[in-house]
């Protein structure tokens, strides 16, 4: 999380050599035909900006509901934190990240195996199994 694509702190030696990340699912997220993966990040140096990335996804399991953190927002503007440069000290702002107690609840209604849309880009469109 606080290297990104470094295999570990760039200032000891961390290479920028990531590619790929393997993360599980809590098991009892609800199975969906549609749901939306999204991720953040600020940068570290420059213009305070906040990113957001996002993908199309179908998660296989039964219907349910989930309880869990809800996604961190930052340098948006007023009532949203601001996180600062962190040129070579990246636990700055990793606090919203990882202590964030707002808690959001799901609901999905479980997966019936429909295809994703045919109109969609295939590369958009991903498949996780809960486990």
């Amino acid at each position: 999380l606080r290297y990104c694509f470094f295999t570990g702190n760039p200032n000891n030696g961390g290479t920028d050599s990531i590619r790929s990340y393997t993360f599980t699912l809590p098991a009892n997220l609800p199975g969906t035909d549609h749901a939306i993966f999204a991720w953040t990040w600020v940068n570290a140096v420059g213009n305070r900006e906040f990113y957001n990335n996002c993908g199309d996804i179908a998660i296989k399991g039964s219907a349910g509901s989930y309880t869990g953190k809800k996604m961190t927002i930052a340098n948006y503007g007023a009532g949203y934190p601001t996180i600062p440069e962190f040129i070579g000290n990246y636990d700055t702002g990793i606090s919203y990240y990882t202590t964030n107690t707002e808690q959001v609840t799901v609901n999905g209604a479980g997966y019936s195996g429909s295809p994703i849309p045919s109109s969609a880009p295939s590369s958009s469109y991903f498949t996780s199994a809960i486990g």
